[in-house]
This record gives structure tokens, C-alpha cells and sequence, in this order.
């Protein structure tokens, strides 16, 4: 009975997502592919706006994994961009990236994104700010500039290439994420996630235990992240189902905002900068995304906002099918295209 409870909810999660997954992934991709970019890494040594907002867009477009947007950050640098503009890179790729986004109207519909915005963009704020606080080292700029060989392929043939790319580091990510929130939501009661999250009782708590747990919510949402290991937008589907049962927006939020956070991206950043810069760039995260949870935490339960915890794939109606239907296969049909195009052209390298 467990095995077909899991299938069902795993196939059920995959027929919803499978459409915007894939179509922001090559939404993504197509804005790199026809989007030029080779100037963008001259102008963001500088600590400015306008420099922030530029590696913010940047990021945006990329849309990338957490592995990509680790080593697209070290090349950044290397470029000579500057750590808070390197890092505000990383933050809008993963956590604001198109697919990212896409992906989480899908799964948790429009008031909820629009709470993961504001929060991401607090968090943003927060850690570019944070890195003059720590006193992140300047850049090495250690690469000349080269041209790519991408350079040879039409815009739409790097359209494809970015997009076989992407699918080829985030699929199974993707894939064993649905996986995870399929099983969690098979297995593991509601009254569980109120064991492991702690929420207010009654109309008016004390403010003083209301920062206590919102606290406490976003350092568990930070430690199941670290501990699952999954990818930004792989992890979505089980943000899902905690919100679904009840988690509290601090523990959500955390939770899809420390993707940069997990054990391989820890080694990573290690290994490209060594252990005293690792350190200090998590803390920069870590300490940025608990103070923007809380943060948005607090503004919710003040104003009063309730946010609607429906079940988006569940609660869709019967008249919707048919249009799900012809969307996955309108969007399965251009990805499988575009997925054989750019492993045809020899896939592995991103036009960046």
C-alpha cells in the first residue's frame, strides 16, 4: 500500500510540475542564449547600485543549480567582481532564478511567491551588507579574457546548449526532490511537523515568544536544508508539503533560501577559497537568511496576514486537466527538442 501511495503522489507531483519546471529551464536558457553577457563580468568590481542591481538581473536570467552558480560566482571573482556583487549573483540565480520562481507559483501559487520575493530580497540585502561587516577579502582576478566557443553557434543554438546544461546538473535533483516530498508527504503525519516547528497558540502571544520561534523555526529550516542536500529548485516541492502541514513562513523560508548552504557547497566554496573565506561567506548567508525570515515572520504575524495553505496540485479542478495536459505537452515536446539540440552540439559548456 506504501508503494502505491508513494508512486501516486510522486506521479501526481511530477504531471503538475513537469511543465513549469520545463518551461522555466528554457525560459532561462533562451535569455542566455539571446541576451549578450560577455560585458557583464568588466562591471561588477565596483560597489555600487547600479552594480548590485546588474549582478542581481544577471542572476535572475542565469537561472542555474546551486553547483553552477558556486563555480559562475568563483569565475565572477576571478573576473574581479567585487564579494558582495559575486554573492548577490549566486542568491538571485538560485533562490529568484526564473524556474525557481515559476516553479513556486506552480507548487504554492501567487501569495506565497510573493512573500519568497520579498524574503529573498531581504536576504539579499542583508548578506551584501554583511559582506563589508566581516570584511570579505577583494577579488583575484587571475583569468585573462578569452573568447568562447560558443561564440560559433547561433543564439538559438546556444539556447539549447545552456538548456541540456541545466537539465543535465538540476534533473535529478529535481527528480529525487519529488521523490523526497512524495515519501515525507506519504509518510510523515501533520502532527509531526508541529513537533519539529513551533508556532504561537492563540490570538495574542507574548512578542518575546514569538521571536523565540520564529527563531528557532528558521535555524531548523536552515538545518533540514543542509541536511537534505538537494538543489534550489528540487527542494520546492518539499517547501510544498511543509507549508501544506502547517510549517510556520520562517521555517519555509529558510528552508528555500539555503540552497547555498548545503555540505557539497560548503566543499566547494572551500576548495575555491580556502577555510577562513568559506567560513566567513556562510556566516554572511546563514546569519542574512535567519534575520530576513524573522524578519518577514514578524511582518506577517503583525499585520495579520494569513496566508491560504492550499494544496495548489490537489485543489485543481477537473476543468484544469485538459490544460495541464496540453501544456506538458506543448513544453515536453519543445524541451525534448531543445534538450537532443544541445547535446548534439556537445552540451557540457554554458554561454555565460
Amino acid at each position: 500500500m506504501f508503494f502505491l501511495d508513494l508512486a501516486s503522489a510522486y506521479l501526481l507531483l511530477l504531471w503538475h510540475m513537469f511543465w513549469p519546471i520545463t518551461f522555466g529551464l528554457a525560459l532561462s536558457a533562451f535569455i542566455r542564449g539571446f541576451v549578450p553577457s560577455r560585458t557583464i563580468t568588466k562591471r561588477l568590481g565596483n560597489n555600487n547600485f547600479s552594480n548590485a542591481v546588474l549582478a542581481f538581473a544577471f542572476g535572475m536570467v542565469s537561472s542555474i543549480c546551486n553547483y553552477a552558480a558556486i563555480g559562475m560566482g568563483h569565475t565572477l571573482r576571478r573576473k574581479g567582481a567585487s564579494w558582495p556583487n559575486a554573492l548577490t549573483y549566486m542568491i538571485a540565480c538560485t533562490d529568484l532564478g526564473i524556474s525557481m520562481l515559476v516553479a513556486i507559483y506552480g507548487f504554492l501559487g501567487l501569495p506565497f511567491l510573493e512573500v519568497m520575493i520579498l524574503t529573498t530580497l531581504l536576504f539579499l540585502l542583508l548578506a551584501y551588507l554583511f559582506c563589508f561587516l566581516l570584511q570579505l577579502p577583494p577579488p583575484n582576478t587571475e583569468i585573462s579574457d578569452d573568447t568562447s566557443a560558443m561564440n560559433e553557434h547561433t543564439k538559438y543554438q546556444q539556447a539549447c546548449i545552456s538548456f541540456f546544461s541545466d537539465v543535465s546538473m538540476v534533473g535529478k535533483d529535481i527528480l529525487v526532490g519529488l521523490l523526497v516530498a512524495s515519501a515525507i508527504s506519504v509518510v510523515m503525519a501533520p502532527s509531526w511537523w508541529q513537533i519539529l516547528f513551533w508556532a504561537p497558540q492563540g490570538e495574542g502571544g507574548l512578542w518575546s515568544q514569538i521571536l523565540l520561534f520564529a527563531m528557532w523555526n528558521g535555524v531548523v529550516g536552515v538545518l533540514i536544508a543542509i541536511l537534505s542536500f538537494g538543489c534550489s529548485i528540487g527542494n520546492v516541492s518539499l517547501a510544498a508539503v511543509m507549508w501544506w502541514n502547517g510549517v510556520p513562513p520562517s521555517g519555509v523560508m529558510t528552508f528555500l533560501c539555503s540552497g547555498l548552504l548545503t555540505f557539497p557547497m560548503l566543499k566547494m566554496a572551500y576548495s575555491y577559497y580556502g577555510l577562513n573565506v568559506a567560513i566567513r561567506q556562510a556566516i554572511v548567508q546563514a546569519l542574512a537568511i535567519l534575520l530576513a525570515a524573522l524578519a518577514v515572520d514578524l511582518i506577517l504575524y503583525d499585520t495579520s496576514l494569513n496566508l491560504m495553505r492550499i494544496n495548489v496540485i490537489e485543489n485543481a479542478s477537473a476543468e484544469t486537466h485538459w490544460v495541464t495536459m496540453v501544456l506538458n505537452i506543448v513544453f515536453g515536446v519543445m524541451g525534448v527538442v531543445m534538450y537532443f539540440e544541445g547535446k548534439k552540439l556537445g552540451g557540457g559548456e554554458m554561454s555565460m
